[in-house]
């Protein structure tokens, strides 16, 4: 009898300790409550100008010519850096925006009658000059982090790193002259 009492008795403790341990408040006193969260970092912060689609003809330089452009049309400019990330593009342009306090998108586009003139100047070792409209953008590089669990503590796992240039969402455009 103090046989079959004793091992019902380690059976029971033995159920007993597996379902302590597999209970809730045990698992978070010894694993990381925040495994699974993940977000983006960024850094590396910079204003650039990124060509759009707006282009003169090409004028030989050595003629000091006036260049001008005056036409109806659409200015586009396109984000870089989205390639393998697309669905994840918005929420990181999301972050973007809050660091730089300006909105920052994956396009910008705008129509109207453009126009604008400049004179060309004669540049060593170049022989060609137009006039190119360029759009205010933001460079930047984001790093994708999830919190991961590790031995029972929350530990940060880097998931990808990439460059991102994404044009801000305002009217900030610059005509430049653009040699060859």
């Amino acid at each position: 009898m103090n046989r079959i009492l004793s091992t019902g008795l380690a059976s029971a403790m033995l159920v007993g300790g597996l379902v302590a341990t597999a209970s809730p408040a045990s698992a978070a006193a010894q694993g990381c409550t925040e495994a699974g969260q993940k977000g983006y970092k960024i850094s590396d912060k910079s204003t650039v100008y990124k060509g759009t689609n707006l282009r003169s003809d090409w004028f030989l330089d050595k003629d000091k010519p006036t260049l001008g452009y005056e036409s109806n049309k659409t200015g586009t400019v396109s984000a870089s850096g989205t390639a393998g990330v697309e669905a994840e593009a918005g929420a990181i342009f999301a972050k973007a925006s809050t660091s730089f306090s300006v909105t920052v998108g994956k396009e910008w586009s705008k129509s109207q009658t453009w126009s604008y003139s400049a004179t060309a100047v004669n540049k060593a070792g170049k022989t060609k000059v137009r006039l190119i409209m360029t759009h205010e953008a933001k460079k930047f590089k984001a790093r994708k982090w999830v919190i991961v669990n590790s031995n029972g503590a929350c530990k940060t796992s880097w998931k990808w790193t990439k460059w991102f240039t994404a044009p801000v969402k305002k009217n900030n455009n610059v005509w430049k002259l653009e040699y060859k």
